[in-house]
């Protein structure tokens, strides 16, 4: 993560230096990412980077984290909008990721992310998974109704949830990657929600 300097920055030269950082993303993959281009367009000097930033995967995982801030905001947006339906929030999730990926730029940046191999691999087998889903379960929490749902054991609602960050996550990155055919992914979405809501045992009574 970014040093305590990065984050004494003036709003002003904070904020265009990850607009910098954004640019070279949505240009090329993490591979051929240049730090020399982000410089120039941030108006630093190499000093100052590394004043910043360890490298490029302390970058990348700043830019990571602020993705998945930005998402999870939107999630508590969507379960109060929803009144606390936690399928009504999935459901809106799925919206949400369309619109963002037809906007071009926005699209760049986050398919070069998801499609090189040096994020999916080297970067994200490093990544605290368990711990990032436990809090963001936590920060969910308070805003579902409870009454909506089946929960059974103590761990039902966590282990919930799980499963369908997990589905949600797997049609988002079809998105990204499949920009043409996003219907299709909403649709397949869609599907696994109704399975996941309606439960897979039948009832024989």
């Amino acid at each position: 993560m970014p040093t305590n300097t990065f984050f004494h920055l003036s709003d002003q030269k904070r904020e265009r230096l990850i607009g910098a950082i954004k640019d070279e993303f949505s240009r090329v993959s993490f591979d051929k990412v240049s730090i020399n281009k982000i410089i120039q367009a941030a108006d630093i000097s190499r000093g100052s980077f590394y004043q910043y930033f360890t490298g490029k995967d302390d970058m990348l995982g700043f830019i990571l984290s602020e993705y998945r801030h930005t998402m999870l905001e939107h999630l508590k947006a969507c379960l109060q909008a929803n009144h606390g339906d936690l399928f009504g929030m999935f459901y809106d999730i799925l919206d949400f990721t369309i619109g963002f990926v037809v906007n071009e730029h926005k699209n760049a940046f986050c398919k070069n992310l998801f499609a090189d191999i040096k994020v999916s691999t080297d970067f994200y087998k490093n990544l605290p998974h368990s711990t990032a889903i436990t809090e963001a379960i936590a920060e969910l929490k308070p805003h579902v109704d409870f009454t909506m749902l089946d929960l059974r054991e103590e761990d039902d609602f966590y282990n919930m949830s799980s499963v369908l960050l997990s589905i949600c996550r797997d049609a988002t990155a079809e998105v990204f990657l499949n920009v043409s055919d996003c219907e299709k992914a909403k649709q397949k979405y869609q599907q696994q929600l109704q399975l996941l809501k309606r439960g897979f045992q039948k009832n024989k009574e």
